[in-house]
């Protein structure tokens, strides 16, 4: 059996399409947990409601404590031999979990990877990853060279992966994080190059929002990568150190490029972050980066190394300018093709 957890949030617009595409899997050993995370508005009323219709649905009723703590809440009540995640604005194709499963019974691997799309108002981006069967030293190399995605949502693992391992609690960006627990703890990973889930990019999603809070877990993720790559797999760190650098350099970026149009209360609230990560820059970058980074990462590599008003101003302003003249791109740096999580 398959346990797929679904944390539902103020999203009950596009919510029947996903549980919809879930329940029509073709593979039908399905239980699905639906987590209502506190939300506001009808969410829980039409959980309720496909729970009626369907017996492999459960729902829970929690207090608004976050998305990891929902997909934890999920895991801990999980009885599946193998364990799926959908957000709950997104939607799969529906024989997502039969490929899936049927590529891990396959190949004897601890986690099957797939491809996806992901939709706006724009454009549609496909992400599809090459058909490969990856040893624990591949996969974590494969996800460094973007060819394994950062999201938990587009994979099957089996359930023992999670055994010891949890989202972390209170954080936004969490797959980054998590991810490194589960291929470090997998074995084997297949991929599968078929786009069989579908990523739904809202402005008012975590990726999209602009909140001190968010910009620091942003950069805390990818100093979480760097120090795990350091500690736990170091003939992948020798090689790879410039590419995991190159991660928390865009980690810091981003904050230095939203800082300065966040408000004054959060600006001092996080100071003390702020500093640690102006220090990191000064000890791992030279002043204008490494020059196999793109133009505009050595550009802000030049501001990370000083946290005066004028560095987070400077940057700010580049980067609305860039938003105006390239509207349909979104920031300076492509942020949600560098890294896609849960929303």
């Amino acid at each position: 059996m398959i346990s797929v957890i679904i944390p539902v949030y103020n999203v009950e617009q596009y919510l029947r399409q996903c549980i919809d595409s879930i329940i029509s899997q073709t593979y039908t050993d399905l239980e699905v947990l639906l987590i209502v995370d506190g939300s506001p508005d009808n969410c829980g009323k039409i959980c309720e409601e496909y729970a009626w219709k369907d017996k492999r649905i459960k729902v829970f009723q929690t207090k608004n404590n976050g998305l990891s703590s929902a997909r934890n809440y999920g895991i801990l009540h999980a009885n599946g031999e193998y364990i799926g995640f959908v957000d709950s604005d997104d939607w799969i194709e529906p024989e997502m979990y039969s490929i899936l499963l049927n590529r891990i019974e396959m190949t004897d691997a601890d986690i099957c990877v797939c491809g996806y799309k992901r939709e706006n108002d724009f454009s549609e981006y496909i992400f599809q990853p090459d058909e490969v069967i990856y040893n624990r030293a591949e996969a974590f190399n494969a996800l460094l060279e973007e060819k394994i995605s950062n999201s938990v949502w587009n994979k099957l693992y089996r359930r023992e992966l999670f055994r010891e391992v949890r989202f972390p609690d209170g954080k936004n960006f969490e797959d980054v994080i998590i991810l490194n627990e589960l291929l470090w703890t997998a074995k084997k990973v297949a991929a599968i190059s078929a786009p069989l889930y579908h990523y739904r990019v809202r402005q008012n999603s975590i990726t999209k929002t602009y909140s001190a809070a968010n910009l620091i877990d942003f950069a805390d993720a990818h100093l979480n990568r760097y120090y795990f790559f350091q500690k736990e797999m170091e003939e992948v760190f020798r090689d790879k150190q410039a590419i995991l650098l190159s991660y928390a350099a865009e980690g810091i970026s981003k904050v230095w490029r939203w800082w300065y149009g966040c408000s004054q209360e959060d600006q001092l609230l996080f100071l003390a972050r702020i500093i640690e990560l102006e220090q990191f820059s000064k000890v791992h970058f030279p002043l204008f980066g490494y020059r196999s980074w793109p133009v505009y990462l050595q550009l802000s590599t030049l501001f990370m190394h000083s946290r005066s008003k004028a560095s987070f101003a400077v940057l700010y302003a580049l980067n609305q300018a860039y938003r105006k003249l390239f509207p349909t791109k979104g920031n300076m740096v492509p942020d949600d093709e560098k890294m896609e999580t849960g929303k």
